[in-house]
């Protein structure tokens, strides 16, 4: 009984083995393209995520360096802004009850790599000491980048004579 039955049984048990293997088989298969799928995905995802992260960085380079490039050409002159420069060194003078004087504005050119070159201004006031020596403190805080080169404060018989000479960057 047995083995009359046994045979059947084995067939049926060999082929839903076969069927559960080939199921098992395409299941795996599946799986390991769907993970490669998503595996795909995921890198794609991540390569956007790093534009975008790229992105931003990039604008907020650009914000910083934008209020960066304005504070540079605040303190960097430029041809536009020198008379009104030399207007507002004389005008501090007289504010100060000074008589202050532009003798020499002079271009220095650089060979520097940069593009920037000097102005040399020389000024001489006459006055009273308090005011000559608040006016080099004038000079001194000028909203551009300012390089005193030399400055020499003289008595003269009832007054205070002071020359200076300064030197800004330009660029142009």
């Amino acid at each position: 009984m047995t083995s009359s039955h046994s045979k059947p049984l084995l067939i049926v048990l060999s082929l839903i083995s076969a069927v559960l293997a080939t199921v098992l088989t395409l299941g795996v298969y599946s799986i390991r393209l769907k993970n490669k799928e998503t595996s795909e995905l995921l890198n794609r995802i991540n390569e956007t995520t790093k534009r975008e992260v790229l992105f931003q960085s990039i604008r907020l380079t650009q914000d910083i360096a934008a209020e960066d490039i304005k504070a540079f050409k605040d303190i960097i002159l430029s041809s536009d802004k020198l008379v009104l420069l030399i207007e507002n060194i004389e005008a501090s003078g007289k504010t100060l009850g000074l008589d202050a004087e532009i003798l020499s504005v002079e271009e220095i050119k650089n060979t520097g790599s940069i593009g920037l070159q000097s102005i040399r201004i020389v000024i001489e006031t006459r006055g009273s000491w308090a005011p000559t020596l608040s006016f080099l403190r004038v000079v001194e805080n000028l909203p551009h980048r300012v390089l005193i080169d030399e400055s020499s404060i003289l008595k003269q018989t009832d007054s205070w004579r002071s020359k200076i000479i300064l030197s800004l960057y330009s660029s142009d």
